[in-house]
């Protein structure tokens, strides 16, 4: 070997050890960076949360300047840590195993959460500058400003529900998965109400009367004695809206539509098979079926015979609906004097006149509850926030449903959260079950039924299909002394429903292409109506509990789906728990 071979040689090792050494630093460096910067994403995050459980006190109390105030904490932490955490270093990381699928959730929890913040401030400007109306109307203008930011903050809301919802946290740590499913379900939540307000805030001003007046069929639903879309069609109002301002012209109960031999309207072949010929020759039985357009059909074909004045909208909603609204105007006074409050309303309207008023009595103590309400809500000034944040609950929970006459506002209507169970379902993808239940007794005893509902998913199959179980815990929390209420309150006699019990029927609509394996009690399979409606492979049941008793079924699906099952449901009078448990093999 030369001496000038050996020397290129040792230069040549110079040189790898220099560049060795510069790409260590380089990358020390890189990692600092990044780390250093993670650091200060993370103190902006936990500044973030804190923002947020103030936002959340805020929210509840109604204080839109402290709302306001709170949201531009957190857009100013969550800018600051989308900033962080989006540099092309950043973003390197996303591609390492272990740490890349944390620093991408941590880069997309920001982002979303500054352009959430970024967007909502518009809207809360809005409502702040037109907070309570001193005019018993609604200024149509503002909700017309309204249209665009809503529709702005509702994307925002679709986007990041897209985004989160496919973040896989079982591949992150512990910490980092707690804040994503935190958002996600947060976000999931808000993503619904946002769509539902930013469409009723489109088609409002003309639904209102911003062009000429329309009328508008309000539906009541008594979740007293249960259905599909929340309860029996017991009562109805005409509403008249005039260049923003409401009055509340007739009233109808259920008895001045007597039952037909015939439906009053086609019905199709499998929801009669799910729940018989009473679902269009009854108009108590309106909303049995899940598809609200035909619900519609149904409640506008009754109102016909009655009225000759054309309905432009329906406007469906149950008592809990009044309930938010009494949250914000305060309480009412009754005839007699007693007040009727958001905490008694259900008390007041749906167990009390059962129990001790005739038929006739328990008509004129309802209508006088919802004139003093409406009388109330309609006559006083309107808080756009106030108003927002009183309906979101009950439209996240499906008690608001709306259609419209006009093809151009329906068409906003058709897929949005105040579209009725069917759509709902729709909406709520590939691996959403949807639970209704319709009484069987023909009382009010639901008014005692408490509900619970776990949903999972098993691989017990080898042809990568999977078990989907859907388990439904009906609880009576009526007294023994049920037995012995009024008829009007525990239906009249039955075979096999004993006064007081509790009968349901229970059907669960899996996802299109779901095959249904049956309905089980313990170790053994009942009797079910298996039929594909609207769609949707539904299986129904009925359960019987008597007063203090609980029973469960469960409802078995093979699905191709491979996310977690999501239950949609029948609005109740108690809040259903719903919880995920994963199923044993059969």
């Amino acid at each position: 070997m030369t001496g000038d071979a050996a020397g290129r040689r040792a230069t040549l090792r110079r040189t790898r050890v220099v560049v060795a050494i510069v790409l260590a630093v380089l990358l020390l460096g890189a990692a600092g960076w990044v780390i250093g910067r993670g650091f200060l994403a993370k103190s902006e995050l936990e500044s973030l949360a804190a923002s947020a459980g103030r936002l959340e006190d805020a929210v509840q109390e109604r204080d839109i300047a402290a709302v306001e105030a709170t949201v531009r904490e957190i857009a100013a932490h969550a800018g600051t840590a989308a900033g962080l955490t989006s540099d092309p270093l950043w973003r390197a990381t996303e591609v390492l195993p272990g740490i890349g699928a944390n620093t991408a959730a941590v880069r997309i929890v920001s982002a979303h959460a500054r352009d959430l913040a970024d967007d909502a401030l518009p809207v809360l400007e809005l409502f702040r500058a037109h907070g309570d109306e001193a005019d018993a109307g609604l200024d149509l203008a503002v909700l017309v400003d309204a249209q665009a930011p809503l529709a702005t903050l509702a994307s925002s809301f679709t986007a990041a529900d897209a985004e989160l919802s496919a973040i896989r946290v079982d591949e992150l740590l512990a910490p980092v998965a707690d804040g994503v499913g935190t958002l996600a379900a947060v976000v999931a939540d808000g993503a619904e109400v946002a769509d539902g307000i930013s469409s009723a805030a489109r088609i409002a001003p003309g639904m209102l009367g911003m062009d000429g007046t329309r009328h508008i069929l309000l539906m009541m639903q008594n979740p007293a004695e249960l259905r599909t879309g929340g309860g029996l069609s017991g009562s109805f109002a005409l509403l008249t809206a005039e260049d923003g301002r409401l009055r509340l012209t007739e009233q109808v109960d259920s008895s001045t539509f007597r039952h037909r031999p015939e439906a009053i309207v086609p019905i199709p072949a499998s929801t009669t098979e799910l729940y018989g010929d009473a679902v269009g020759r009854y108009v108590q039985n309106a909303s049995m079926t899940a598809d609200f357009e035909l619900t519609v059909d149904l409640a506008t074909a009754w109102w016909r015979t009655h009225s000759d004045i054309p309905v432009d909208a329906v406007v469906s909603i149950d008592p809990r609906v009044l309930a938010s609204l009494l949250a914000v105007t305060g309480p009412v006074e009754m005839p007699g004097g007693a007040a009727l409050s958001a905490d008694n309303l259900v008390k007041v309207m749906l167990v009390d006149p059962y129990l001790t008023l005739s038929g006739a009595e328990q008509t004129r103590i309802q209508r006088a509850a919802t004139q003093a309400v409406f009388d109330r809500v309609l006559g006083g000034g309107f808080d756009l926030f106030a108003w927002a944040t009183a309906l979101a609950d009950p439209i996240e929970e499906g008690r608001v449903a709306l259609w419209s006459a006009h093809a151009d506002e329906q068409d906003v209507l058709a897929d949005s959260a105040v579209a009725g169970p069917l759509a709902r379902h729709r909406a709520a993808g590939d691996d959403a079950y949807a639970v209704y239940f319709n009484d069987m007794t023909q009382g009010k005893m639901d008014s005692f039924l408490d509900v619970a509902i776990t949903a999972g998913a098993a691989r017990c199959r080898t042809d990568g299909r999977r078990d989907v179980a859907v388990t439904v815990t009906l609880t009576s929390l009526a007294p023994t002394e049920a037995r012995t209420f009024p008829v009007l309150m525990t239906g009249a006699s039955q075979a096999g429903i004993a006064p007081g019990d509790i009968a349901t029927l229970v059907t669960v609509a899996a996802p299109a292409g779901a095959d249904v394996g049956g309905v089980w009690d313990g170790d053994r399979t009942v009797l079910s109506t298996n039929v594909e409606d609207n769609g949707f492979p539904s299986t129904a049941a009925k359960i019987t509990v008597a007063p203090g008793q609980t029973k469960n079924l469960q409802f078995r699906f093979t699905s191709a789906g491979d996310g977690d099952p999501v239950i949609l449901h029948t609005p109740l009078l108690r809040d259903a728990t719903v919880d995920a448990e994963e199923p044993a093999c059969r």
